[in-house]
């Protein structure tokens, strides 16, 4: 048995799961794409960005909307304490607490410095991406998860499977991300509303990380000077067309 979809993201999922899947990608990484081409003025880079926010987040998008395709009436009975009412609301004060304290965690051990804490995707991400999305595929993701299988069990079954998949894809993403750090976020400067002209120090494991990445500079080529000796045969030649040069020009003047 299925109910309705909470207020809270009926106006998406109740149009089907194409919406489902622009919103979720409009919320990450689109809005990361936005603000880092507006106000951090720069160009998305996937050699500078972690792989699950171009790769994993794509992914938990997919995931709602398979959600929304197993279950496009609402939240099965199974899962709708978790996933409506104070339930949603608890979800989404649980993934808000999260970016939270993973924000404060990564200034206090070096990972960010307090200007990239602070950059406009950074900010989005931890105060945005997290309780937005988090309902989003959680809610939808649960719900396809607990649809009955119904008469056409196969399809569904694969469905399911695809979820499952997809979340796990993430999960391992987020933890390559951990092991192997990108810039991510660039240092802020919220009075000029631009990043500062780099290179930046590398006061963080992730500017470290940025910084070792970046083409050495050109080095130009000194040029060769090569000793050249004149022998004292020669020396005496180049004397005497000097005075025998001397000695016309002397000539050509006359009285």
């Amino acid at each position: 048995m299925t109910g309705h979809w909470p207020a809270a993201i009926a106006a998406v999922v109740r149009h089907g799961p194409p919406p489902t899947l622009l919103t979720t990608l409009a919320i990450t990484p689109g809005a990361h794409i936005l603000l880092g081409a507006t106000l951090e003025r720069r160009r998305i880079r996937v050699a500078d960005e972690y792989t699950a926010l171009i790769y994993g987040d794509p992914l938990l998008a997919l995931t709602a909307a398979l959600g929304v395709a197993l279950s496009p009436d609402g939240p099965p009975a199974a899962v709708r304490p978790v996933v409506t009412g104070t339930g949603l609301a608890t979800l989404a004060g649980g993934w808000l607490l999260f970016g939270l304290a993973q924000w404060v965690e990564e200034v206090r051990t070096g990972h960010y410095t307090l200007a990239q804490a602070t950059a406009p995707t950074k900010v989005w991400h931890q105060l945005g991406v997290y309780p937005l999305a988090g309902c989003l595929v959680c809610c939808a993701g649960l719900s396809g998860l607990a649809a009955p299988l119904g008469p056409r069990a196969a399809p569904r079954l694969a469905g399911k499977i695809l979820i499952l998949g997809c979340v796990t894809a993430w999960l391992a993403l987020n933890v390559h991300d951990r092991r192997h750090p990108k810039l991510g976020h660039p240092p802020y400067d919220w009075f000029r509303l631009a990043p500062p002209a780099p290179p930046w120090p590398a006061a963080s494991r992730t500017l470290r990380a940025h910084a070792g990445r970046q083409p050495a500079p050109a080095r130009g080529r000194r040029p060769t000077v090569r000793s050249f000796t004149c022998s004292p045969s020669l020396r005496r030649a180049i004397l005497w067309v000097r005075r025998e040069a001397g000695g016309q020009s002397r000539q050509q003047e006359g009285p």
